[in-house]
């Protein structure tokens, strides 16, 4: 059933939910709880502190609802009976008008269009405040023509005349050729107040609002990436900032335009300025729910009032999530003193069954036309309307007794909370709201030693795995609004009692003891799928000293750099090897297995970006310094290597280039990508981030293991002229570079691809390419030719081309036919369907893209030496201390100058003082100054030599390079 809705209705949104533990599928619900399965078909009790977003204030299912929808099915109650007189809509229209007018202390009656959902009373709102400025304005224009005419009939008669100085402190000055003309006083004046008529109406709302997400109410939520993109739909929103009641006069004078109108005073025509009504509606909740549960005072309500006064804007007021007596009273604006002139409800309207909202408009400002241009299939049914009139009927009944339940309960939950936030300031920063719609707001983690707490302050995701945890752990049910995702909304029925209260704040005590000690074992691991209980339930100590956000020292201080000579920025993505890597990373995962870390990272798809580490400074000797700054992905070589073989790369390139623009904005010049972030973007190439350089590392990686092998052939006593090479992944395009290299040194080559459809053909491609370099080696003549390259001297095509000259094409190609011609084979570069071939070689070098290692070191030859530059590594590790006789380089790896090292949960198989090659490129590129691009798709030996050279100079070495298990 899950992958159903996941396949077929929300996809993404399905992923996210996995990735933070709420992939729920409830079965039932009843008063504050609901049911589910779980993976053994037992069924699990939640409370349920969300609440539907508000909408199920009377509880799941409540009984004296279900009774009153019962009896209108039973009795055959029409709902659609459109074009009609709905009875019961009438009857529900006039119960909320009365209590409106009670709750608000209104001077008159409303009248109500009902809807569906509270997003489509937002848009009804919308439409009539927008009818109702449009019928103003053409008020106010019948009302000039009209004073035209009477003004050109006056002239006509001799009766008036045109002063000398009407246009003067106008902008008509510019449209008037005679100042004595009357025509050309009329040319200017529609000029004028055509082009004010073309300003798009002016909505008001406030910041961290949240009306909606269809076209128009998206336009006055506040979050931009519910908003970004359909921002060319339609309305103009002005955003004010809660509280802030200078911003409306700002806005006053910001937006402040006038029409020109014509008059007669003392003989003399006469200009008069009428303010044009632009303003359509200014928005308001008065408890702000995505927002981040915030309260409009009572000062800011007169405010927002005195602007509508002025402009006579309609105030709209949003009550779909505070309304209905959540707050203690059926209106929460009423509490603050906040009158409207249109109001809107829903969610608890509809007892948490049916499915309808209302828009309630002054009398005195309901345009009447409204109802004819204005309609929906499925509003004003008798059934809906009944089982609101239930609702009001039950919230009323007592002198308003659930009103003050609602009040009390919530009084109770949040003296509860304060005290929990006494006693963990450090962790709860804030309790809001007001009786049963209330925040707790979390500090966030940003300066956690924890990556994973760090990660929830960088993408903004601390609500959400804390939610997580509360209803795989705890058994309860909550969310985090949208947006302000530290702070966890509560908006619990009326009928919670002590006891669940109790248990909320037991498991919120919980979650603050865990965010202290930073044990993210609690929050993690019931995002893994387990199949067993969690591996411990203690809560242990994991917190060190706190770590600095990029561009900050630890104590939050803006990190100064060298004063003479500032340090550059330079930017690595890099991800997981594997996911047991991440007991490194956090080591609080200690207890997990691995296949339950595996099923974390992969449930973690959908939400990859990770916090970046603090940045390491790195000296040259030279004097210039960069600050080298980690952002990983949270995701394995498995994952990109599935990604890789299907084809699947949008969406991984969409997060590599996420990643490199996050780097940009903290002040990044040059990024380089690492392990599989630069094969899936095919060596940079996919990627186009203006003014960032890039660069894949492969340059420097060749560099260092070619030294590698090389000090390991001198600790044997063998020099390149004596061996045989092999190379395992030949296709590749690092690869091929070490073949056009090594045929410079060495006198025979094998080639190993994978064995794959279309293998064979990508490695001949790898030879021709070695051929082609080798020939270009001969025509240099810079050296004594060795390896691959003297032996093509005793080939007659060669000796040809070198007297006679060689064809300006397919060069390697070429060459490599002939020797297959005259020999019967390939005597020097030879290509091999698979590893076992490697035997008979003395040295291998392994560079295969694989999300797992996959040769045995029984596959090797006698005392081999073995450079792995792959990473992850081709080689299992386990299986080398059976081989004491082969030599095992990480040839990838660099000593920084001064001993500089990463974060000890970033280095995965690197010891201090040591980074990988790829790494240590993309640091050289920056402390030499270096703009744009370097490895940067195929790379050439002449590049490797320079950025071997340019590492040199700035003091980065091979790291000490070490034999088989000693590793």
């Amino acid at each position: 059933m899950t992958e159903r809705y996941e396949r077929y209705v929300k996809p993404q949104m399905a992923k996210v939910l996995r990735a933070i533990g709420l992939d729920i599928n409830y079965q039932r619900a009843v008063g504050n709880h609901l049911y589910y399965c779980d993976e053994h078909g037992q069924e699990r009790e939640v409370l349920d502190f969300l609440g539907g977003y508000g909408a199920v204030l009377l509880g799941h299912n409540p009984p004296q609802i279900l009774d009153a929808a019962r009896a209108m099915l039973d009795a055959q109650v029409p709902v659609h009976a459109q074009f009609s007189l709905r009875g019961r809509s009438g009857e529900l229209a006039e119960a909320l008008s009365r209590i409106v007018v009670r709750d608000s202390g209104s001077d008159v009656d409303f009248v109500t269009t009902f809807a569906n959902t509270g997003a489509e009373a937002i848009e009804a709102a919308i439409k009539h405040a927008e009818l109702e400025r449009v019928l103003k304005l053409d008020r106010l224009l019948d009302a000039i023509t009209l004073n035209i005419e009477r003004v050109r009939e006056a002239i006509r008669r001799g009766e008036v005349e045109i002063p000398h100085d009407l246009y003067e402190a106008t902008d008509m000055r510019e449209w008037v050729f005679d100042v004595r003309s009357f025509d050309d006083l009329i040319v200017a004046l529609i000029n004028h107040n055509s082009r004010e008529l073309a300003r798009r109406p002016i909505f008001v709302a406030l910041e961290k609002s949240f009306h909606g997400k269809l076209a128009s109410s998206v336009q006055l939520t506040w979050n931009k990436n519910f908003r970004r993109a359909f921002q060319f739909l339609g309305l103009k929103t002005r955003f004010v900032a809660m509280n802030d009641a200078d911003a409306l006069d700002r806005i006053t004078s910001e937006e402040e335009s006038e029409l020109f109108d014509l008059d007669i005073v003392d003989g003399q025509v006469a200009l008069v300025r009428r303010t044009l009504p632009q303003y359509a509606a200014f928005l308001i909740e008065p408890i702000q729910g995505e927002g981040g549960i915030h309260e409009v005072s009572p000062e800011f309500a007169r405010a927002v009032r005195r602007f509508c006064n002025l402009h006579d804007c309609p105030l709209v007021i949003d009550e779909i999530q505070s309304g209905m007596g959540r707050s203690g009273r059926f209106l929460a604006s009423a509490q603050v003193g906040l009158r409207g002139d249109y109001y809107t409800l829903s969610k608890a309207l509809g007892g948490g069954i049916a499915k309808l909202s209302a828009l309630l408009v002054r009398s005195d400002r309901y345009q009447k036309d409204f109802g004819l241009i204005h309609s929906s299939t499925f509003a004003e049914d008798d059934f809906s309307a009944g089982v609101a009139l239930a609702v009001l009927d039950a919230l009323e009944a007592n002198d308003g007794a659930l009103y003050q339940q609602a009040e009390a309960r919530g009084d109770a939950l949040r003296q509860a909370l304060e005290v929990l936030r006494a006693r963990f300031p450090d962790v709860i920063r804030e309790v809001r709201g007001r009786g049963l719609f209330l925040g707790v707001e979390f500090h966030p983690r940003d300066n956690a030693s924890s990556q994973i707490l760090r990660t929830t302050a960088y993408a903004e995701s601390l609500g959400y795995f804390l939610s997580g945890y509360l209803l795989r752990s705890e058994g309860i049910r909550v969310a985090p609004t949208g947006s302000a995702p530290n702070v966890l909304r509560l908006e619990p029925s009326l009928h919670i009692d002590d006891a669940d209260i109790a248990r909320l704040v037991a498991a919120l005590e919980r979650v603050c003891r865990i965010l202290q000690a930073e044990d993210t074992l609690h929050l993690v691991f019931p995002l893994s799928s387990p199949q067993r209980e969690a591996p411990r339930r203690d809560i242990q100590a994991f917190g060190g000293e706190p770590v600095a956000v990029p561009g900050e020292d630890a104590a939050g201080q803006l990190r100064h750099a060298d004063p003479i000579r500032p340090a550059r920025k330079v930017a690595f993505v890099n991800h997981l090897i594997s996911p047991d890597w991440l007991r490194q990373v956090e080591p609080a995962l200690a207890g997990m297995a691995d296949d339950e870390l595996r099923r974390f990272v992969l449930n973690m798809a959908a939400v990859k970006k990770s916090a970046p580490y603090a940045p390491v400074r790195i000296r040259s000797p030279l004097g210039p310094a960069v600050d080298f700054m980690l952002y990983p992905l949270c995701v394995a070589s498995e994952q990109m290597g599935g990604w890789l073989s299907r084809g699947e790369l949008d969406e991984i390139r969409d997060d590599v280039d996420d990643r490199i623009r996050a780097a940009q904005e903290d002040g990044c010049e040059i990024a380089g990508l690492g392990m599989y972030t630069s094969i899936v973007t095919n060596n940079c190439t996919a990627l186009s981030v203006p003014e960032m350089g890039l660069t894949s590392g492969n340059a420097l990686t060749v560099a260092m293991s070619l030294e590698a092998l090389e000090h390991a052939l001198a600790e044997q006593g063998r020099n390149w002229n004596e061996i045989d090479l092999a190379i395992v992944g030949a296709a590749g395009n690092i690869a091929s570079t070490y073949a056009a290299m090594l045929a410079e040194r060495v006198g025979r080559l094998t080639l190993v691809g994978s064995g794959r459809d279309g293998s064979r053909q990508r490695v001949l491609r790898t030879v021709y390419a070695v051929y082609e370099s080798a020939w270009q080696s001969l025509l240099s003549g810079t050296s004594q030719p060795q390896g691959i390259v003297a032996r093509l001297l005793d080939e007659p095509l060669a000796r040809q081309w070198l007297r006679d000259g060689a064809p300006p094409r397919e060069r390697g190609r070429l060459l490599h036919e002939s020797l297959v011609a005259r020999h019967g084979h390939d005597p020097y570069v030879v290509v091999a369907p698979g590893p076992e071939v490697v035997r008979d070689a003395h040295a291998v070098l392994c560079a295969a893209n694989a999300p797992e290692p996959f040769l045995e070191a029984d596959v090797f030859g006698r005392d081999a030496i073995v450079c792995d530059v792959a990473v992850p590594h081709n080689v299992r590790a386990a299986s080398l201390a059976a081989r004491p006789d082969v030599t095992y380089l990480q040839g990838g790896i660099v000593a920084t100058p001064n001993g500089e090292s990463l974060d000890p949960g970033a280095r995965a198989f690197l010891g201090a003082g040591q980074i990988y090659a790829c790494m240590a490129e993309t640091a050289v590129l920056g402390l030499s100054g270096h703009r744009g691009h370097y490895s940067y798709g195929a790379i050439t030996p002449q590049q490797v030599r320079e950025i071997a050279a340019l590492a040199k100079l700035h003091g980065f070495r091979l790291a000490e390079f070490k034999r088989g298990s000693s590793l």
